[in-house]
């Protein structure tokens, strides 16, 4: 394979990856209409760090560094966390 080729194939996976978090940002506006009507905060501490402890884990498994992937999580969930309260008109998103 040469370098282009892999280039095309990191690019693929980049678009890839876009998509979801796009799809993720979804998931969290719907999440936020529900935590609403349930009168539940958008943070949930007790959530984050499962769902962070799990993500640790899986990298482990993955053999990749559970430390990046951890704070790459930490930027989707901060995201996230951004989108909920943006749809709950409390954000600054546009």
């Amino acid at each position: 394979m040469t370098i282009e080729e892999i280039r095309n194939d990191i690019d693929l996976l980049d678009s890839r990856i876009i998509r979801l978090i796009a799809e993720r940002q979804g998931i969290a506006g719907r999440m936020a209409h529900e935590k609403y009507l349930a009168g539940l905060p958008v943070r949930d501490e007790e959530r984050r760090e499962a769902l962070l402890d799990r993500i640790f884990n899986e990298a482990v498994e993955q053999n990749i560094d559970p430390v990046m992937v951890r704070r790459i999580f930490e930027i989707l969930m901060d995201m996230s966390e951004e989108r909920q309260h943006e749809c709950i008109g409390e954000g600054n998103l546009p």
